[in-house]
């Protein structure tokens, strides 16, 4: 599969920087997909999709920034999700629980997630405030770590933890509002 990659890539070093991201990184940037489109064999030509605007970029990738790359990655493969959307027509709007693999452990939160529709529980991210829905994104959504969050969005990994659990609790009572009920 990587000599696919390998003939848009033409330095030796830049194509060692793709396999490290490839092999890092695409069950990651499938799991994204795969949440978007609800169907495996969409969510991986997605993911295709997207390593290979990876590979056709590979010299704009931040050279050594982990946590950068990470959220690079994964945001290549959400837009091509996203870019694929429209042209699938969708056969379950509802998420196969079986699949989901929150970053976080079990919780209230990780229940709205998995009972309810993706599209609504994205509206309802949508509708919080910009502090709480990036950091509820790349945490829960995306896997990021506290501290890694943090170092994207230019603050401290006490106040992203902060947020987060804000960001749940008012995410929680918006879908209660909406009648987007879940058992305990």
């Amino acid at each position: 599969m990587l000599m696919l990659y390998a003939a848009v890539i033409d330095d030796a070093e830049d194509m060692l920087r793709f396999e490290r991201i490839y092999y890092g990184y695409r069950k990651q940037m499938f799991y994204v997909a795969n949440v978007i489109l609800s169907d495996e064999y969409d969510a991986e030509d997605a993911v295709q999709n997207a390593l290979l605007g990876i590979a056709r970029n590979i010299k704009a990738l931040p050279e050594c920034d982990d946590a950068l790359i990470k959220a690079y990655v994964l945001t290549a493969a959400k837009n091509a999700a996203l870019n694929l959307l429209p042209k699938k027509q969708r056969r379950d709007s509802e998420l196969d629980i079986d699949e989901l693999d929150f970053a976080d452990g079990d919780g209230v939160f990780e229940k709205v997630a998995m009972s309810d529709d993706y599209k609504k529980l994205m509206k309802a991210i949508d509708k919080l405030p910009d502090m709480y829905r990036d950091v509820l994104l790349m945490h829960c959504v995306y896997g990021l770590k506290a501290h890694e969050t943090a170092q994207l969005l230019g603050r401290k990994a006490s106040t992203v933890r902060q947020q987060v659990t804000r960001g749940r609790k008012k995410l929680i009572e918006f879908c209660i509002q909406e009648g987007m009920v879940f058992d305990d």
